[in-house]
């Protein structure tokens, strides 16, 4: 079994990082994908502990507890899901695709980011803001910027271990980075407004709300990973080509999205 970690525990950022590294690590030993994700969240919160101590936010105290929020959603999910218990509709099928042979590194990195972006992000900035968001929107906004500047080497790891997204990449000179930022932005600019629209919803009404929110995040899921085998036709031979040379090595791979291949 996973490592099983009560989220209420996860206090702060150093917190989050550890128990991120304890499923990466633990995912690594037995070759499990779902490590692909909890690898990249892991370098992600690392640098927005860097950015935290390098003073870029106007408000540390308030980054530092939504990224404790943020993060616990994405615990809370991983131990309900190995627990057999119910989760959301989008962190299940992230799950089950995660247990599934066939989908891409990238797929698995993109489940993994909807869920928690479009659905878990919303409801996490609403949560951590007592008043008004609008003085939170630029540290939100903030972030964006922490992101961006970490794509080139992620990129570039992904690289070594998919020839094919790294042919695509040279093809596309910058155009692919900037569209990956842009999308990114695009998809954290809806977590946004989704939690300003959360905080202006009845408490009676909230629960409903969060429920069409995980529906919308889940066809999203759905469109950038189907079940496997169930792409047929021209899609089907797009992602055996794009898969052609990747990695099957599950540690290897683990280990390249976490940045410890270099």
């Amino acid at each position: 079994m996973p490592p099983s970690s009560d989220p209420a525990a996860v206090r702060g950022i150093d917190d989050v990082i550890d128990a991120l590294g304890a499923i990466v690590d633990d995912a690594r030993a037995r070759g499990e994908r779902h490590g692909l994700f909890a690898a990249l969240y892991r370098r992600t919160t690392l640098e927005v502990r860097g950015a935290l101590r390098a003073g870029a936010f106007d408000d540390a105290d308030w980054v530092e507890r939504l990224d404790v929020v943020f993060a616990r959603r994405y615990l809370q999910a991983f131990a309900d899901d190995h627990a057999g218990r119910p989760t959301t509709a989008a962190w299940t099928h992230a799950f089950e695709r995660g247990r599934e042979p066939g989908h891409l590194v990238l797929q698995h990195l993109l489940l993994g980011m909807s869920a928690h972006i479009l659905l878990d992000l919303g409801v996490a900035t609403c949560d951590t803001c007592e008043g008004p968001l609008a003085p939170r929107q630029r540290d939100f906004v903030a972030i964006n910027r922490v992101l961006g500047r970490m794509l080139d080497a992620v990129q570039a790891d992904l690289n070594a271990v998919s020839p094919t997204l790294a042919w695509a990449d040279r093809a596309g000179g910058r155009w692919d980075e900037r569209a990956a930022i842009a999308s990114l932005r695009r998809w954290r600019t809806t977590a946004w407004r989704r939690a300003v629209r959360l905080a202006a919803t009845p408490a009676a009404d909230r629960a409903a709300r969060i429920e069409r929110i995980d529906r919308a995040t889940l066809r999203v899921a759905r469109a950038l990973c189907p079940p496997a085998g169930s792409l047929a036709g021209a899609a089907g031979r797009l992602l055996d080509w794009v898969g052609l040379g990747e990695l099957d090595d599950v540690p290897a791979l683990i280990d390249a999205v976490a940045g410890r291949s270099r």
